[in-house]
């Protein structure tokens, strides 16, 4: 595991953490910042190979995506 996918491993962890504690503001806040972080490493080359996209982009799908159900958006 390289050091971006280390940094995406500690957020999803976080995330996980949130969501156990029912802290959905926080939750959201961070869902966002992940989701942001993607695009932006996308967009600046930050990742190595297609497949290391698609394996972070999969983990999101599993773990962010799944539980962005009953948030508010301002």
């Amino acid at each position: 595991m390289d050091q971006l996918e280390k940094k995406y491993y500690t957020l999803f962890m976080k995330l996980e953490k949130l969501n156990q504690d029912n802290d959905n503001e926080n939750a959201h806040i961070l869902q966002d910042k992940i989701y942001r972080k993607f695009i932006k490493d996308i967009c600046n080359n930050k990742f190595k190979k297609a497949e290391d996209i698609k394996k972070v982009a999969n983990y999101m799908n599993k773990n962010v995506v799944k539980y962005d159900k009953q948030r508010w958006y301002t």
